[in-house]
């Protein structure tokens, strides 16, 4: 290490590459799904720790990859940035088939009758990894 400037560096493209394969070879199936849901509560100060435990069982099913939950950043106020929902669930998939097996499992089901009535509006974006 020459300087702090020059291991900064190498830190970065080291820490970069734990995210973006190297190789055209590391590249996700073409199946790979994105599921992300944007829950906002009717009454958020009262139902978002109750709200997210039951996020918290809802990932357990076995045919999610990997899930993430969350709340609004507290980043810049832009125009473009939304802040207004409460929670959010980001779910990878595999495959489409695994998507599939989600949507219809009793664990999804049981979770939606259990909460839907704490929600006034969800909205879900759904990517598939080209």
């Amino acid at each position: 290490m020459k300087t702090r400037r020059s291991f900064l560096n190498r830190l970065g493209i080291v820490g970069t590459s734990l995210f973006f394969p190297l190789s055209a070879n590391a590249a996700p199936a073409k199946d790979f799904l994105i599921h992300q849901v944007y829950f906002w509560l009717k009454n958020p100060e009262k139902d978002t720790k109750s709200f997210i435990k039951g996020c918290e069982g809802l990932i357990k099913i076995d045919s999610i990859k990997k899930a993430y939950i969350g709340k609004p950043a507290a980043t810049t106020r832009r125009d473009v940035v939304d802040h207004s929902f409460h929670v959010s669930l980001t779910i990878h998939f595999r495959t489409m088939e695994d998507h599939n097996i989600y949507q219809i499992h009793e664990t999804h089901k049981k979770f939606i009758a259990k909460h839907e009535e704490k929600w006034e509006k969800v909205q879900v974006y759904d990517m598939k990894i080209e």
